[in-house]
């Protein structure tokens, strides 16, 4: 195996790492092999693109989703009290 084969492996189980263990696994910066992907290798590179795009769409629902649910809390009216609050904590 050649280096840009060896370096363009490497790099999709990089990305397979990071896609399957979410955000437990939170890879390194990493730099573009030299040279295009080798041709055995494009359908995995683009299997991985595939499931990229389709976690970044729903990393960009649940954002909507966390901003919906944020703009309903702060419609919330904060509470006042008269009077300090006290927590029995012995029972």
């Amino acid at each position: 195996m050649t280096d840009d084969v060896a370096a363009w492996a490497a790099l999709l189980d990089t990305f397979e790492r990071a896609l399957d263990g979410g955000d437990e696994y939170v890879p390194e910066a990493f730099a573009r092999p030299a040279g295009p992907p080798p041709e055995h290798l494009v359908a995995r590179a683009r299997a991985i693109l595939e499931r990229q795009l389709r976690e970044i769409e729903a990393v960009g629902i649940a954002r909507a989703e966390v901003a919906r649910e944020l703009a309903t809390l702060r419609r919330i009216p904060p509470t006042q009290t008269s009077g300090p609050v006290y927590l029995d904590v012995r029972g």
